[in-house]
């Protein structure tokens, strides 16, 4: 089987499940990998965090509350609810697609956030571009079999969500691309001035890097330098200050209630 690169993959797979949806909409999800992967750039300091201890670092208190609909944990262990429909999904502005992209949808709400954001690096000279955003079940089970097809499954396990566990079931999820790197997702996106912006700066816009450098171990996924997902600004902030995992911010968040 010839191996495609993870955005012809990705933009492949979101045209043929355009094709084949209609009326309803299907959860969904996934973090795609790629079967080859440049050498990490160090964008952002490695994890330092070992494990969900429910404490805030020194100096951070936690006080944003806990949304259901918008802080939902999932991950490896966790799934969605069977048939979750993520709430007010919307098409995404045109302006907003990368090169070769269309139809991508996020929640209403997320849009709205995410309005700014490009605004932002846009005054900062950065265009930013989302590559994919919601993917349903369906597309995901797709993608999830190629990629063990191409890897195996121990591999496509720590670079692909099998269905109904990724966070882009969610519709508050988006990979972000970057012409200098050829619009691929792969860990170059790190040093791209689209990485670079959005490493510095989404969480003043509620986005989190769910995937960070050296957080394997906790989130069980690779380094995923385009993949954010939105949990508010008040959540974000409180996030980035704790120095965890975005799965182990959120724990903390829901154990405090």
């Amino acid at each position: 089987m010839q191996i495609l690169g993870r955005r012809r993959f990705l933009g492949d797979s979101a045209r043929l499940a355009a094709g084949m949806a209609s009326a309803a909409l299907l959860g969904c999800g996934s973090n795609q990998p790629s079967p080859t992967k440049a050498a990490s750039p160090s964008a952002t300091a490695p994890i330092r965090s070992a494990g969900v201890t429910g404490a805030p670092a020194p100096g951070v208190r936690f006080t944003a509350p806990f949304q259901s609909d918008l802080h939902v944990i999932v991950d490896k262990q966790r799934a969605l609810p069977d048939g979750y429909t993520p709430p007010g999904l919307q098409a995404i502005p045109a302006a907003w697609h990368a090169e070769g992209e269309a139809g991508q949808q996020l929640r209403g709400d997320v849009i709205e956030a995410m309005r700014p954001m490009i605004a932002a690096a846009a005054a900062d000279g950065v265009s930013l571009r989302v590559e994919s955003a919601y993917r349903s079940y369906g597309e995901q089970a797709r993608t999830f079999a190629y990629w063990v097809s191409v890897m195996g499954e121990a591999q496509a396990r720590r670079e692909s969500a099998v269905p109904g566990h990724s966070e882009h079931q969610l519709g508050t999820t988006a990979d972000f691309s970057d012409p200098s790197n050829g619009w691929e997702l792969v860990e170059s996106f790190a040093v791209s001035p689209s990485g670079r912006w959005l490493a510095a700066n989404a969480y003043r816009f509620g986005f989190a890097m769910s995937y960070p450098p050296g957080g394997e171990p906790i989130t069980g996924y690779i380094y995923e330098p385009w993949h954010f997902r939105y949990i508010g600004v008040a959540a974000a902030q409180e996030w980035r200050a704790s120095g965890k995992t975005l799965i182990e911010y959120l724990e903390a968040l829901k154990a405090r209630g």
